[in-house]
């Protein structure tokens, strides 16, 4: 059974303390990576259980860091119009690690970033709202050019 993206459900994870979230991922039948990275969040435990979450979580000193939910099953279904409508305001646009063809959408103020090719969304991140400049220097890491 695969588990579809829900922007509140991810929204939601971010306030959880690390024995709700175990429970929540059932994370005795999941997986845990400690002292991994995530794009430039460094030291963080990765947990990831693919049936009860459809994606990885990230927490550091106790707190969740990131949600990442990459393309699949999960965002098969859910359109980049369909992510916008529940968002405000318009978008830093940068480069995507996905690919050339794809840009990274980011509303960090909001908590929320995307990588998409037109309506296809390719990976959804969430995470605690914060300035632009606090996104790029905390998270973000640029995928240099694409060479072909």
């Amino acid at each position: 059974m695969t588990v579809a993206f829900d922007l509140a459900a991810c929204q939601q994870i971010l306030s959880l303390s690390v024995s709700a979230l175990k429970t929540k991922l059932d994370i005795a039948h999941g997986e845990t990576h400690e002292d991994v990275k995530y794009e430039g969040l460094e030291g963080v435990t990765q947990y990831y259980n693919p049936k009860s979450f459809p994606g990885r979580v990230y927490v550091r000193d106790g707190a969740v860091q990131m949600v990442y939910v990459p393309s699949g099953a999960a965002l098969a279904d859910v359109s980049v119009r369909d992510l916008t409508r529940k968002l405000t305001g318009k978008p830093k646009e940068m480069r995507s690690r996905a690919g050339k063809e794809f840009t990274h959408y980011v509303y960090a103020d909001q908590g929320v970033a995307f990588s998409a090719d037109g309506d296809d969304l390719c990976l959804v991140e969430v995470f605690r709202g914060r300035p632009l400049k606090a996104y790029l220097s905390e998270i973000y890491q640029d995928p240099g050019p694409f060479i072909r």
